[in-house]
């Protein structure tokens, strides 16, 4: 996984050498099973920058044995910042099988593009939090919108989803990533404040 702090927006002031044509943004590539971080590495020796939205957590097996591991929250994901006339070369990668398309959007079916707002706050969760963070790919009711006031997620702003507490008295957050999904994480309701 490379890091990576922002990329140019599309439509902002960052543009390439061709005239009125945006700068670099994040697409969502969508990769063989299990190669994610395979086809990340692949891209990053090409010069891209990537990102597996990934969270270290505790395996353990039936014989006892225990390992720390990788496990990815967005199965056959990667997300590749880069300009739109460089989509051809990074589908040329081994792995990457199409990118995701966006066929909602205005003007006809167009690459998903993921705003730098998103993926900051997508990284942030799951960099942040100890707790394990799983991704829905269904649209969910939008809540009340709120922002974390202390903890390991102090900062962050989200949405509350759900029918409210649960008998621990969390609820849970999700983080948007409008061409995907929600990534969600329960946290304490008293760590919350309205926005």
């Amino acid at each position: 996984m490379n890091g990576h702090m922002g990329c140019a927006s599309p439509g902002s002031a960052d543009v390439d050498d061709a005239g009125g044509v945006p700068g670099a943004c994040w697409f969502v590539a969508v990769v063989s099973h299990n190669g994610e971080h395979a086809v990340a590495r692949r891209l990053g020796e090409r010069g891209y920058v990537t990102y597996v939205a990934s969270q270290r957590e505790m395996r353990v097996w039936r014989d006892g044995r225990r390992k720390e591991v990788d496990r990815v929250v967005i199965p056959s994901t990667v997300f590749v910042c880069c300009a739109e006339h460089e989509r051809r070369d990074v589908v040329k990668v081994q792995g990457v099988s199409r990118f995701l398309m966006n066929r909602a959007g205005a003007g006809g079916v167009c690459p998903a593009v993921v705003p730098d707002v998103q993926m900051d706050r997508l990284r942030f969760m799951l960099g942040a939090t100890d707790r394990r963070v799983d991704f829905v790919g269904e649209g969910l009711c939008a809540g009340m919108c709120v922002r974390v006031v202390r903890g390991a997620l102090c900062g962050l702003c989200g949405e509350v989803v759900g029918d409210g507490r649960s008998a621990d008295g969390s609820v849970r957050l999700l983080v948007r990533v409008d061409a995907l999904g929600c990534a969600c994480v329960e946290i304490s309701e008293l760590d919350l404040e309205g926005v």
